[in-house]
């Protein structure tokens, strides 16, 4: 009698101190790999949107929210509806505060921070371990990196990620959890349009428990239908509760439905299967295939998400990054079960690392990116970054020779010569193109794509002077129209050229023989 009442208390001592050691354990294990992510979420200003959206951060700041379109000269085919105003002030007060720098980490922290998210999505009925959570969160942030950075879309991946995680916590019977999508739309929507994501996850969750539990009988008992649908509408009708209102929904549509964007811009584009990033988005695709049919009975849900995830990276490969917070816990989770399931012999028991050898092991890993990414976040990083992939030289030029001119440039550009010019409404287009609309667009790419038209297109614009790639069709296509180059910017492998010479007789000088700029 005596033994057991004493056994008991030690008993009970022994399994929590187990229990807080895995614990430290599982928890080192996932913020070493949300460390070690920081490594390729942190990026530079590699986004050419990046600019056009600090500018009108600093526009917003000082004046407030525009209602028409503020850089270009060109009138806009629809109202500027500031649907990513949020994100835009953030980031103008990150880049005034800490320099180019700051927003990058800040940015950077975000995009890890939704794969850790998206990692706490997993079932906690699988008992997933936090080691196979850690590699999952490595392998789908190499995949996500593509469309990380200093971006809006970040924001919208840690947006899906949270929505995962609280509809993962309802179906576990935690229903109180879906009153915390309410609030999260209401800041996302102020943040950025891609908050439509979160509610068609939703929506396609809620309709796959409801059809699963049907089907199946005694399926999907835990979770309460009738709470998860009043927050979803909650959430949307709290997301009209930005400047644009309802017509935020108009933009997205504009967008989403620009056949001249998703045909055109890249990103808005079916990926390249010849990159690396997506091959390794291919092979996780194929694995969870694998991984499916060795389980036999993968949850639908599981199923329904990542396909349509899987499509929709197919259609876009903007969304890849979508892809991967939603294939992250699956993988993870999958990965373990088929493991463990073909296992042989004696299984001894998992012992968890000392929590002091566990934290060190995440602070080493910590430190470690830290002394990779530090050296990317200085002002001269930055301003490196900034003459070699974009037209900087060329713009001092502009600037000091070119003042008040209207401006040709290509898609990508636009929006950094709105960041350098944003009183003077020099530019031509950029890449807030649900403003500008299709017919825009179609105009742009006549000169970009130099066809039939392009030389009536910049004369009914008024354009007599260029900033363009000294290696594009459009240089080549102006040299032969008589246009001269001012001068060259080798490190951003860009030119200035005017218009009003005669075509040559003879085979165009070298572009890139012309004169460095200076400001």
């Amino acid at each position: 009698m005596i033994t057991s009442v004493v056994a008991r208390p030690v008993a009970a001592a022994t399994a929590t101190g187990l229990g807080s050691r895995a614990r430290s354990a599982r928890l080192a294990w996932l913020l070493g790999a949300a460390g070690l992510t920081l490594a390729f979420t942190t990026q530079p200003f590699r986004d050419p949107d990046v600019w056009w959206h600090l500018a009108i951060g600093r526009l917003i700041t000082a004046h407030g929210i525009p209602s028409l379109e503020p850089f270009s000269f060109l009138p806009a085919a629809n109202p500027w509806g500031g649907q990513q105003w949020g994100y835009e002030v953030m980031l103008a007060r990150l880049v005034g505060s800490g320099g180019p720098g700051l927003a990058m980490l800040v940015m950077g922290v975000l995009g890890s921070a939704a794969l850790l998210v998206a990692a706490l999505a997993a079932p906690r009925r699988v008992h997933v371990p936090a080691a196979w959570l850690a590699a999952s969160m490595v392998i789908c942030g190499l995949i996500a990196a593509q469309v990380m950075g200093v971006r809006g879309q970040v924001i919208t991946v840690l947006g899906t990620a949270l929505v995962l995680l609280v509809v993962s916590r309802w179906r576990e019977g935690f229903t109180s959890a879906v009153w915390a999508l309410p609030p999260l739309f209401a800041v996302w929507a102020n943040l950025h349009a891609g908050f439509v994501t979160g509610l068609a996850v939703l929506v396609l969750m809620a309709t796959t428990v409801a059809v699963h539990r049907r089907t199946v009988a005694g399926s999907e008992a835990a979770a309460r239908l009738r709470p998860l649908l009043l927050a979803t509408a909650a959430s949307a009708v709290l997301t009209l509760a930005t400047p644009a209102g309802p017509h935020l929904y108009g933009y997205v549509a504009q967008t989403f439905g620009n056949p001249t964007l998703t045909q055109n811009i890249t990103e808005w584009m079916p990926p390249d299967f010849h990159a690396w990033d997506m091959r390794l988005f291919e092979l996780v695709a194929a694995g969870l295939l694998v991984l499916w049919a060795m389980h036999r009975r993968p949850d639908p849900v599981d199923v329904v998400l990542a396909g349509v995830a899987f499509a929709a990276t197919l259609q876009a490969q903007r969304n890849v990054a979508l892809f991967a917070v939603v294939a992250l816990p699956q993988l993870a989770g999958y990965g373990w079960q088929a493991w463990s399931a073909r296992r042989t012999g004696t299984r001894r028991p998992r012992t968890a690392l000392p929590a002091v050898v566990a934290l060190a092991c995440t602070a080493a890993v910590c430190a470690a990116t830290v002394v990779e990414i530090a050296p990317r976040l200085s002002r001269s990083a930055a301003a490196d970054y900034e003459t070699q992939h974009e037209p900087r030289a060329a713009a001092d030029y502009v600037a000091t020779h070119l003042a008040g001119q209207h401006l040709y440039s290509t898609y990508e550009w636009g929006g950094y010569l709105a960041y350098r010019f944003p009183d003077q409404r020099v530019v031509y287009i950029y890449g807030e193109s649900a403003v500008f609309g299709s017919a825009r667009l179609q105009q742009y790419l006549d000169i970009h794509l130099v066809r039939a038209a392009w030389h009536q297109r910049l004369g009914d614009a008024g354009i007599h002077a260029a900033v363009v790639p000294a290696a594009s069709q459009e240089t080549t296509a102006f040299l032969e129209a008589g246009w001269t180059v001012s001068c060259h910017d080798p490190a951003g492998g860009a030119v200035v050229m005017q218009s009003g010479g005669e075509p040559p007789t003879t085979q165009p000088l070298d572009p890139t023989t012309a004169p460095a700029c200076r400001g």
